[in-house]
């Protein structure tokens, strides 16, 4: 049975799963745009997103289970990343290519094609350690925040303190899980924040 640090590691790890991050930025991108968007256009946006970013790589992670070409859906090890990370980019690639076509906010699809660039370097780094994706999707969610900070004045200074916290909590919990190293936790967190930041603040 485990105990309640385990059970609150795991609620992190789900609540601020990096498959999800990406919806939740499209969310805040379009509260805070000038433009206003209606229901029906916002629905399409974040359902494209979810879809193309969250919905499509878990359904592909599942079938590589099914036929055992991975060991686990929670992609413990480095190997069993591979082929979900290539297709997780793949998805995330053509969601941010058809987002753009749709005339989505600058700030949508070029998140998710910084989600893609991170899976791509994760990938390529995998067969010397396996780069932190639930760091790399915090730190790229607070980048996207600060960056609408910036531009647009959303949020007070106090959010960005807040958003550290929750990046000090989702650290402690893959480590408390044993699911990384400091140097795996570091280089995903690097990654997802200047990838971010380096496309958006342009």
């Amino acid at each position: 049975m485990h105990g309640f640090k385990h059970r609150f590691s795991q609620f992190v790890s789900y609540l601020f799963h990096p498959g999800i991050l990406p919806t939740a930025g499209a969310f805040l991108v379009l509260w805070s745009v000038p433009e206003t968007y209606s229901w029906n256009t916002i629905f399409k946006i974040t359902s494209t997103v979810f879809v193309g970013t969250y919905a499509s790589p878990l359904l592909a992670i599942l079938l590589l289970r099914a036929t055992k070409i991975i060991t686990s859906v929670h992609l413990i090890k480095r190997e069993d990343r591979i082929y979900p990370y290539i297709t997780g980019a793949a998805c995330a690639l053509a969601t941010a290519a058809f987002l753009k076509r749709a005339m989505a906010p600058e700030e949508i699809y070029l998140s998710v094609y910084a989600t893609a660039f991170v899976l791509i370097v994760s990938t390529i780094l995998i067969p010397y350690f396996k780069s932190s994706a639930h760091m790399a999707g915090a730190t790229g969610f607070f980048a996207l925040f600060f960056t609408l900070h910036q531009r647009y004045g959303i949020g007070k200074p106090e959010y960005l303190l807040l958003l550290l916290v929750v990046l000090g909590t989702v650290a402690w919990s893959r480590i408390s899980l044993k699911r990384h190293t400091l140097q795996e936790l570091l280089s995903g967190g690097l990654l997802g924040f200047f990838t971010v930041y380096a496309l958006l603040s342009h």
